[in-house]
């Protein structure tokens, strides 16, 4: 992970002719968005969510902020944003004063676990690429159900194992097997429901996934410089990650899945 994550963004996106004054939410969703499929799936899963400037959302796990920025841009609301890595939150607030965001979006450090946020405060709670991080599953999305008012909405967009195979390390999220905690879809169903979670609707990503990798891999051999964003926050090795993670949704031994549930 580079030192300075929002220095190399910012160096990226003017290597593109951009110049700072004129960087916007959509230069930046280049390098702040990396989850699988980007701002495209981000857009996806919120377009038919209704939200206005009255309401509260948090995104767990947030990364660089990219999907923040986006809902925020779009309903005009203000989104708490927590992350792990302080790295991440110091690049994440820097993004987000640079497009002329920083009022709408709030960013801490924090352990999704521990969410330092009081109970009921949330209209809406996102998880993006994030469980497979995180051991407790019962407290993370006990959590979850803690900050999240009656009625409000829990969305996810994850990796999920579908059999016991083996998968080849790196992985986006994770260098070894012992910090993977993979667990099945039906496994989050039963934990959610298990919450009192209602589920509203779900969808298989896995296809879509892999024709966004091929092609991006693709472009990857011809155009090195593509892999720039993904370097900024995976490392010098992010090829291999993403590659091993393409092989493992070709083989069937993951799956991508999307899903809304109301408390």
């Amino acid at each position: 992970m580079k030192s300075n994550q929002y220095q190399a963004i910012l160096d990226a996106i003017e290597k593109m002719g951009i110049s700072k004054a004129d960087i916007t939410r959509k230069h930046t969703s280049a390098f702040d968005e990396f989850h699988v499929r980007g701002r495209a799936v981000s857009e996806e899963l919120f377009s038919n969510i209704e939200l206005n400037k009255e309401s509260l959302v948090l995104d767990l796990g947030c990364g660089l902020g990219g999907t923040c920025r986006m809902i925020a841009d779009k309903y005009d609301c203000m989104i708490h944003g927590i992350d792990y890595s302080d790295q991440h939150i110091e690049t994440a607030n820097s993004l987000s004063n640079l497009v002329g965001l920083g009022k709408q979006t709030c960013f801490k450090q924090g352990d999704a676990t521990k969410i330092p946020y009081p109970t009921k405060q949330f209209d809406l709670v996102i998880t993006q690429h994030v469980q497979m991080c995180i051991a407790d599953k019962a407290k993370f999305y006990s959590e979850v159900k803690r900050v999240l008012k009656k009625g409000g909405l829990f969305i996810y967009y994850d990796v999920f194992k579908k059999n016991d195979d083996s998968l080849n390390y790196p992985l986006p999220w994770v260098d070894d097997e012992i910090n993977n905690h993979l667990i099945s879809s039906d496994q989050l169903k039963e934990q959610l429901h298990s919450l009192g979670f209602k589920k509203i609707s779900s969808q298989d990503q896995t296809q879509k996934g892999i024709d966004f990798l091929n092609s991006f891999l693709a472009k990857a051999e011809d155009k090195p410089a593509i892999l720039t964003g993904q370097k900024i926050l995976m490392g010098d090795n992010a090829l291999d990650k993403i590659t091993n993670l393409y092989q493992a949704l070709k083989s069937g031994i993951v799956g991508l899945e999307s899903g809304v549930f109301e408390l």
